[in-house]
């Protein structure tokens, strides 16, 4: 398959715990299509009360190594499988941010698994995949969500 036919996926990753489903989905894809595969973890803002006594490289740093410690299972599955992909660290609200990243990459499929009651589900806010869903129908975007 040329490089050009090849499509972007994304996996958000909240939870390395939840992510069996996914990396199973992806491993089958990139098998079926050589899809080129961006792994994601989106993590929340520290509080301004928090973050007002820390410089912008020290944040960024925290954010990446917290984000890497939660990729690091996801990632070192789908190395042990052969499946090449881009790993990205981004600090924001997770649907809005897992979005606008699907669109900025181009990415035709989030592989998004429906996990069950978050404390943001809790709340009656809807779970992440529900709000991602939510998103990339009001905003039309060319995404299908779930696995292969």
């Amino acid at each position: 398959m040329e490089e050009s036919d090849m499509i972007n996926v994304v996996v958000p990753v909240c939870d390395a715990r939840d992510s069996a489903w996914q990396v199973e989905q992806v491993i089958g894809l990139y098998r079926q299509s050589q899809a080129r595969v961006h792994v994601l973890n989106v993590q929340t803002p520290l509080p301004r009360h928090v973050s007002r006594f820390f410089n912008g490289a020290q944040l960024h740093d925290f954010h990446q190594e917290n984000g890497m410690r939660v990729l690091a299972p996801v990632l070192r599955s789908l190395e042990a499988a052969g499946v090449p992909h881009k790993t990205h660290v981004l600090v924001g609200l997770q649907a809005e941010t897992i979005v606008r990243f699907a669109k900025e990459y181009a990415c035709r499929r989030i592989i998004l698994e429906e996990s069950g009651e978050s404390w943001v589900s809790a709340l009656g806010l809807g779970s992440i995949s529900s709000q991602v869903r939510h998103l990339t129908r009001t905003r039309q975007l060319g995404v299908s969500l779930g696995g292969a």
